[in-house]
């Protein structure tokens, strides 16, 4: 008897970790920050958005509940963190579906930088990785077990945006996709993606969180941690013993400026140019950033909940490799 098809996309980015599965003509969603900590055996009561793992013999706590200093800096996204964290999303949509993992046939969309995406050795090395080698997998998440097989993995280059979920099949789109770790560009004209268009740079929201660190040391003599500065960023300015400093919030809005600013010198200095195209903008940093992209380019597209619009693209493409 044939499985019924349940399509899964996943994002899972430097940040955080995306996805939605269509089953039945319904959309399931999750979301949680791609950190992982790997612990010794554990009784903890788990909150939404925290997972306890057991993989290969080895337990590991993934998500919110981890301390950002387990974020992964490396650009490969061929890791174990990546793979767990794909694991983990495809576990919880099919729990919110009261699916069993065994009795669907899963069909998957996954991310990959440009740059691997357009080296074939890369793109093939990532599939096989990610499918564990055509081995079943078998892994526990917060005490529940699941066992499936994948085949037929499609992997998208990061960067595509809303281009295939919303926007007009006509439309010349440019497209920022600013990431935790990188920020992806490329040019879609007809909702064909032009190659030379596809480059990646390292200006990625940890850039910028390095940059901020930096300058609360150098001008108040702080020494803060990733935990903290990733509260500093989302509130825009420094509090020291519950007093807010309200220089630092002047200061962290130039550094802010800056770092976009250099995102656009690099896109100009790859040969775009931002005439007569849609500019859309997507992924996490484009909200941390929003106010000054609305200042610089007013008529471009911060995408609504932008986190989500490269995952809903990879589910488009699902659903057309798999005629639905």
């Amino acid at each position: 008897m044939q499985k019924p098809k349940a399509l899964i996309a996943v994002d899972s980015g430097k940040h955080a970790t995306k996805a939605i599965m269509l089953y039945n003509n319904k959309e399931y969603y999750a979301i949680f920050r791609t950190k992982m900590q790997e612990v010794e055996k554990l009784d903890i009561e788990l909150y939404p958005g925290s997972f306890y793992v057991n993989y290969n013999n080895k337990n590991y706590l993934i998500g919110d509940i981890v301390d950002e200093a387990y974020c992964d800096f490396n650009l490969t996204k061929q890791a174990l963190i990546h793979k767990l964290c794909i694991y983990t999303a495809i576990t919880q949509l099919l729990k919110q579906a009261n699916l069993q993992a065994d009795k669907v046939d899963v069909r998957l969309a996954v991310n990959i930088p440009i740059s691997a995406f357009k080296d074939a050795n890369a793109k093939k090395s990532y599939l096989n990785f990610i499918e564990n080698h055509n081995n079943p997998i078998m892994v526990n998440v917060n005490g529940d077990s699941s066992y499936f097989t994948l085949e037929n993995t499609i992997v998208v280059f990061e960067g595509v945006g809303n281009i295939f979920n919303d926007m007009k099949n006509n439309s010349h789109v440019s497209i920022l996709d600013l990431g935790g770790l990188n920020v992806s560009f490329c040019i879609f004209d007809k909702m064909v993606p032009m190659m030379d268009s596809m480059v990646v740079s390292n200006h990625g929201i940890s850039m910028l969180r390095g940059k901020i660190g930096r300058a609360i040391n150098e001008k108040f003599g702080v020494a803060v941690t990733q935990s903290d500065l990733e509260r500093i960023l989302h509130s825009g300015y420094l509090m020291l013993e519950g007093k807010i400093l309200a220089e630092s919030h002047d200061m962290i809005e130039r550094i802010k400026r800056s770092h976009f600013d250099e995102i656009i010198n690099f896109a100009k200095s790859r040969n775009y140019t931002f005439n007569n195209t849609e500019l859309c903008f997507c992924g996490g940093g484009s909200l941390l950033l929003r106010n000054i992209i609305e200042e610089k380019f007013p008529n471009a597209q911060i995408i609504v909940n932008p986190q989500f619009a490269n995952v809903k693209s990879f589910l488009q493409i699902l659903k057309v490799k798999n005629n639905l």
